[in-house]
């Protein structure tokens, strides 16, 4: 018997292109005799991801996949900044590049970042234009009125669907000749047209013709790629007029959770898809924008008991994706939108999924996957960009404005970046207040005290040293916390062996995800000491091996789906 076909796919998420050479309408800063689009020192040194440096960082991530000989890579949503159309055919214009002098092949799939709905929606920034000052930059008459020097430019208006999907249409999300098979939900006509449903608001008063962007391609023998479109514009109720942003709930909180409401036939073209491949024998390779599973594996609901409704809580799939999933045959997906390493699985009477969620490339940790993939078995492994140098013109811009100390390559950037952001902001909007002013200025062990517990006892049980723990304020700790949650196995990378002791430590100690946390400052630690320990044994997970072959046996041995249903077109 010959052995298994094995496939080699990168799968790149959230990389937010910005192309600082990009023309929006005149804007930006000259130096060294270039215009440059540039988002401020100030915007940037609190946010939680890259707007200057993406672009550097998605050329480095082809350069790394050219070198390792993959062919296929997969973009899994917001391969834009917000949509613009300058950033879409600056990032069309690398990728065909790409394509010529390396034979890469890409296929993409939106993400709430790169359309907005059927009409599209007018995009505002502002960039620097000269040091210390900004210019507004919109597509947005009303928005550019409003001040005297503001740039009005249609290179910052982001298109809908389909409008927004076409100078993207050869990376997989219309047919091309080189495919061996390529079909919609719909079927195999690839045209707007073809690829209409009906989506209806939750109280059935409005509905709007919308196109879906899924497809099922087979480029080389064997590999199928699933690209699931879980971008998801539900209508509201009572909102007749689709040109409106406000026709729609975001599409940022919607995805599978919303699917299912509004696009319930992708679950009949995903059950019958994975039985045809169990059937013929292919590899299928799974993505969405969006995840199946909660990254975070937060069983116990702590997110929503600590810090309330976050973006985190709207964003977090709900068993019911996971159940409904499995039941029609998936097995493992890939997906972005979260900025979150994390691998997670849930299994049910009718077998196991698991969920690779996909770092950002140019959020904290920078870094995509390359999936190894056959019948027998499926790998994954994760690549970081830690080296990729800093612009030195981009740098001259920031010092300009004032920053001070060393110039970083990318991952040591997104790594203090990160953490500037959860102490100036995160941790500010989110935590109580009270507490934020009872960890000011106290060393960790300060933590220990508020757990309950003694710290010379505490020391002495796990074996820690006394000087790393007064050498780090509980803040600081605190943040290693929220790093390890995000970078999963990556985060050892980042924080000292010490910091990591003492992470533990606190967590084998005193975490409780029963603890009240509205009982006080101890109980809330104590609870949010217990999303640690979850964060900890994901960071300490081996990985690797994501599929193995009995999960995908026992996939192909299940019940063949029904013929897959259309909406009717018009």
């Amino acid at each position: 018997m010959l052995p298994a076909a094995s496939y080699s796919v990168a799968v790149l998420a959230d990389a937010h292109f910005h192309d600082p050479t990009g023309d929006f309408g005149g804007a930006g800063v000259v130096v060294d005799g270039a215009r440059l689009a540039l988002r401020s020192w100030s915007d940037t040194r609190i946010a939680a991801r890259a707007f200057n440096e993406t672009a550097d960082a998605l050329m480095a991530a082809l350069q790394k996949i050219a070198a390792l000989g993959v062919r296929h890579v997969i973009l899994a949503g917001d391969y834009t900044d917000d949509g613009q159309a300058e950033n879409t055919r600056r990032l069309v214009e690398l990728l065909q590049r790409f394509e010529e002098s390396h034979g890469l092949q890409f296929y993409a799939i939106p993400g709430n970042h790169d359309i907005f709905g059927p009409h599209g929606k007018d995009v505002t920034t502002r960039f620097v234009n000269a040091v210390g000052e900004t210019v507004m930059v919109t597509s947005d008459p009303k928005q550019a009125s409003r001040e005297a020097s503001a740039i009005h430019t249609a290179a910052m208006r982001c298109a809908g669907q389909p409008a927004g999907l076409m100078p993207m249409a050869r990376f997989g999300l219309f047919y091309q000749q080189s495919y061996l098979h390529w079909e919609s939900p719909f079927g195999a006509d690839d045209q707007p047209a073809a690829r209409m449903y009906d989506a209806v608001a939750a109280d059935g008063s409005v509905t709007h013709r919308l196109m879906d962007a899924s497809y099922l391609v087979e480029p080389e023998a064997g590999l199928w790629l699933l690209m699931i479109d879980a971008n998801v514009f539900e209508p509201r109720s009572g909102r007749h007029d689709a040109s409106r942003k406000k026709a729609f709930l975001g599409s940022s909180d919607a995805g599978w959770n919303a699917l299912l409401r509004v696009k319930p036939f992708l679950l009949t073209w995903i059950a019958d898809v994975t039985a045809r491949a169990a059937v013929l024998g292919k590899t299928l390779i799974t993505v969405s924008h969006y995840p199946v599973l909660d990254p975070f594996q937060d069983a116990d609901g702590s997110e929503l008991a600590l810090f309330g409704e976050t973006s985190i809580v709207r964003r977090t799939p709900s068993h019911e994706v996971g159940r409904a999933l499995i039941k029609a045959g998936l097995r493992w997906h890939l997906g972005g939108h979260m900025h979150v390493n994390s691998t997670t699985s849930m299994t049910t009477v009718d077998g196991r999924l698991t969920d690779l969620s996909l770092p950002s490339l140019v959020a904290f940790p920078s870094a995509f996957k390359l999936i190894t993939a056959s019948a027998k078995e499926v790998s994954a492994q994760t690549i970081e960009l830690r080296d990729v140098a800093a612009d030195p013109r981009i740098a001259a811009v920031y010092r300009a404005e004032g920053r001070q100390g060393e110039i970083l390559p990318l991952g040591a950037f997104l790594a203090t970046q990160r953490r500037t952001h959860l102490l100036e902001r995160r941790l500010i909007n989110e935590w109580p207040h009270e507490i934020i002013a009872l960890l000011n200025d106290r060393d960790a062990s300060f933590l220990v005290d508020l757990a309950g517990g003694d710290i010379e006892a505490f020391t002495r049980q796990h074996g820690l040293a006394p000087e790393p723990i007064a050498g780090c304020t509980a803040i600081e700790l605190i943040a290693d916390a929220y790093m390890i949650k995000t970078a999963g196995p990556l985060a050892k990378n980042w924080i000292a062996p010490d910091r990591l002791a003492l992470c533990r430590a606190l967590a084998v100690a005193f975490a409780d995800a029963c603890a009240d946390q509205t009982q006080g400052p101890s109980a809330f630690l104590r609870r949010f000491l217990a999303v640690l320990q979850c964060a900890l044994n994901r960071m300490d997970a081996d990985d690797a091996v994501i599929v193995s072959a009995g999960a995908i046996q026992a996939a192909a041995g299940s019940s063949p789906a029904k013929p897959p249903r259309y909406p009717a077109a018009d």
